[in-house]
């Protein structure tokens, strides 16, 4: 086995550790037991972080070599692509499950939503490897298993369309591409010992703040504990 496959291997578990596949909020989505306001609230929350995430792209861009640059930029035009713009696909969902949209768009995520985007900027400042590790790997490639987990209820349990659950199918297969050209650039680049352990620590902080996220959509929206 090679120091690289050894090194993704490590990056992988280190996101296995708080993947929020395992989240309470998703085993009782997988089963078609949470509340549609549940749903409606991670729409909302979805929204707000992925909002607020283009200084983050932007400050890694900043750091990288200009090989890491490209692959950073082809995921940003793809999230953003005018012809298919994914930000209203998440909105989409949310206002079928309740959701008032302008409201949404007027106001901003829980406190644990925002705590996840400020320690997102903090990874991007770091340095390119923390940003691409905490954003990429942490956060990114947890798709499709995450997706992959609740879709069979949204479609058998809550029976919502497919126009209406696009974000999850949709990134099963883009956020397993992003994710690999992620690894790929890690592999590439991280030459040093010292940079391997830079990337691990940053893909498991990270999958450890969208836990908590998670946990904040789950006590705010499910559980009736109001977080704002």
């Amino acid at each position: 086995m090679t120091a690289v496959s050894t090194f993704r291997q490590e990056l992988e578990a280190a996101v296995l550790e708080r993947h929020c596949a395992h989240h309470p909020m998703t085993q009782k989505w997988a089963a078609g037991e949470l509340s549609r306001n549940a749903l409606m609230g991670w729409g909302i929350e979805h929204y707000h972080w992925i909002s607020n995430m283009s200084p983050v792209t932007f400050t890694k861009i900043a750091y990288a070599p200009p090989e890491v640059r490209r692959v950073i930029l082809e995921n940003y035009f793809e999230e953003n692509d005018d012809d298919r713009p994914h930000l209203p696909i998440v909105l989409r969902f949310a206002a079928a499950n309740g959701a008032d949209i302008e409201a949404v768009k007027r106001g901003r995520g829980l406190p644990t939503t925002e705590a996840w985007v400020a320690f997102l900027h903090r990874a991007a400042q770091t340095s390119w490897i923390a940003g691409v590790a905490a954003t990429n790997i942490g956060t990114e490639s947890q798709s499709p298993l995450l997706y992959s987990t609740v879709l069979p209820a949204l479609r058998e349990k809550y029976r919502l369309p497919e126009d209406v659950i696009e974000h999850f199918w949709l990134h099963i297969d883009a956020d397993t591409e992003h994710g690999g050209r992620a690894f790929e650039v890690l592999e590439q680049f991280c030459t040093t010992e010292e940079q391997r352990q830079t990337a691990i620590h940053w893909a498991r902080e990270s999958a450890k703040m969208r836990w908590f996220y998670f946990d904040g959509i789950y006590l705010h929206y499910e559980l009736g504990y109001k977080l704002r």
